[in-house]
């Protein structure tokens, strides 16, 4: 006889409980963005002391704006709305494509495309939404990519973003070499800029680099993007949530998981999970105050991120925090001065140990002719955490909390104090021209500050990503169990990304132009 539940409707029973959770906790934990908006037009209405007339006439352009951006945030967005242009990017998650909206004037996009397969298989979920989490955080930030819009279908995740035609950092260093110290003074402080935003949002992002992380504008200055190692720290971005929810529906009802070939040969594979992925929820305690306030980590433990920009503490698998980000800051510095990071090695596992070992290959060439400042800098940035620059904000905040939090929002301050930052304006640094801005470019869709060659490649970009998903053996056991696998599989492709889609509000006119009469 057939069993009343299969696993793939504790599947769908799972992504709707998830959904309802997230859902709810969004919108019991902080405004609506709609009640944002509105305080933010009613401030400027403020500002700019309006009479009564002139006031009405205003409320009343927002309402319209308003009304037209609910009524786009209710269309449905596909790729096909997209005029795919051709491939500027190509990774482990799928590729980005530059694209012109179909039907629209102006405005061409990065979008990236995350194929759901694979990352599911990976147990990339978490991570997912991090990054999309934090674009949206990001709305109307100057160091942060902008995010156009997200959206999704049944194979693939999303992610319209604006163009960045200047390229990546990396591309303009291999293109320069090394940079005087008045040109890295300048990338330097915008990079400090970039990071603060991040944390300032209650993230780290923990793969801080010159290559993909940091983009170029047309106007030559920097911001921050590729968020797909975000962690925020909050039970909504750790997989530990999701599997909680999908092993606590398999442990309630006895349903039978056999998982693949090997977890067959294993034995107790089963009772394994089960014990190591469900906790209880006390009695009498409401489920959403429970996970914010138990929840919510201080600290982040996973391994990752690229080694030769990593820091120490998470290379040897300890607690850290935000500092990493400005260890990688450090490692960025020297490599823009001298053309190689300190820990560059022949293989990943030379470099861990070069990184653990960090203090014998900090190496300075006394040839180049730093100045202290310079120097100083570097040292203060490459060093063991409770020393590096950033670190009052966690002694002062600490002392009051008892307990280390995973970033401040303050900790760039004494980064921005250090002498070797003295000249720099920080409130006036995105208005200055910058040593470098593009140049020589054909039209909006000039892709020639893209170190690598996509145009060989068919434009659908999805020939080899196929069989990754083939060749992935799942983390979950769930979605590798041999009979119901698959089909798993495709329930969590279509269910677990409820609530992903986003417009942003400054493109549909709500908040763009209000006072432009």
């Amino acid at each position: 006889m057939e069993p009343l539940l299969s696993l793939r409707d504790l599947e769908i029973a799972s992504n709707a409980k998830i959904y309802l959770e997230t859902y709810f906790n969004k919108m019991l934990a902080s405004p609506s963005p709609r009640s944002l908006r509105r305080r933010a037009a009613e401030r400027l209405i403020k500002e700019l002391g309006l009479g009564s007339t002139e006031a009405a006439r205003c409320w009343d352009d927002w309402r319209a704006k308003e009304t037209e951006y609910l009524r786009r945030c209710r269309t449905r967005l596909q790729i096909r709305d997209f005029n795919v242009l051709k491939i500027i990017g190509k990774g482990s998650f799928g590729c980005v494509k530059l694209a012109r909206m179909e039907n629209r004037k102006g405005g061409v996009f990065a979008v990236k495309i995350i194929q759901k397969g694979v990352q599911l298989k990976n147990g990339q979920e978490a991570h997912l939404r991090a990054e999309r989490d934090l674009l949206v955080a990001g709305e109307g930030s100057r160091w942060i990519v902008p995010l156009i819009a997200s959206f999704q279908d049944d194979e693939n995740l999303y992610l319209a973003m604006e163009y960045m035609i200047g390229g990546d950092f990396l591309g303009f260093l291999i293109e320069k070499g090394v940079l005087s110290e008045e040109i890295a003074r300048f990338y330097v402080a915008e990079m400090v800029l970039c990071i603060e935003e991040v944390h300032k949002l209650s993230f780290i992002h923990r793969d801080v680099k010159p290559e993909d992380n940091f983009c170029i504008t047309a106007s030559g200055h920097l911001k921050i993007c590729d968020f797909g190692l975000a962690f925020s720290g909050h039970w909504a971005h750790d997989s530990a949530y999701f599997e909680e929810q999908r092993w606590g529906l398999v442990k309630k009802t006895q349903v039978s998981v056999g998982g693949d070939t090997i977890d067959k040969r294993t034995g107790n594979a089963l009772a394994g999970v089960l014990s190591t992925k469900v906790s209880t929820i006390p009695h009498g305690e409401r489920v959403l105050s429970w996970r914010n306030k138990s929840g919510r980590r201080r600290m982040a433990r996973s391994v990752v991120g690229t080694y030769q920009y990593m820091a120490p503490e998470v290379v040897r698998e300890q607690a850290y925090d935000a500092r990493c980000d400005w260890w990688s800051l450090g490692v960025i510095t020297y490599e823009i001065l001298f053309g190689y990071t300190p820990f560059d090695a022949e293989s990943r596992e030379e470099s861990r140990i070069k990184v653990l070992n960090w203090s014998e290959h900090l190496a300075l060439d006394p040839t180049a002719h730093l100045s202290q400042q310079m120097e100083s800098l570097i040292r203060s940035l490459i060093c063991e955490k409770e020393a590096r620059l950033g670190s009052t904000a966690y002694r002062v905040n600490d002392a009051s909390d008892h307990l280390s939090n995973y970033v401040y929002s303050n900790g760039a301050e004494e980064i921005r104090a250090h002498p070797f930052f003295a000249t720099v304006n920080w409130r006036t640094l995105h208005m200055q021209i910058p040593p470098f801005v593009p140049n020589g470019l054909l039209d909006d869709t000039d892709t020639k500050y893209f170190t690598e060659s996509f145009s060989s490649r068919n434009v659908s970009g999805e020939s080899s990503v196929e069989s990754e998903v083939l060749q992935v053996r799942a983390k979950d056991m769930l979605l590798r169990d041999k009979e119901y696998g698959e089909e798993i599989l495709e329930a969590r492709k279509k269910g677990a990304f409820l609530g992903y889609t986003y417009v942003r509000p400054g493109d549909a006119g709500a908040a763009k132009g209000l006072f432009a009469h």
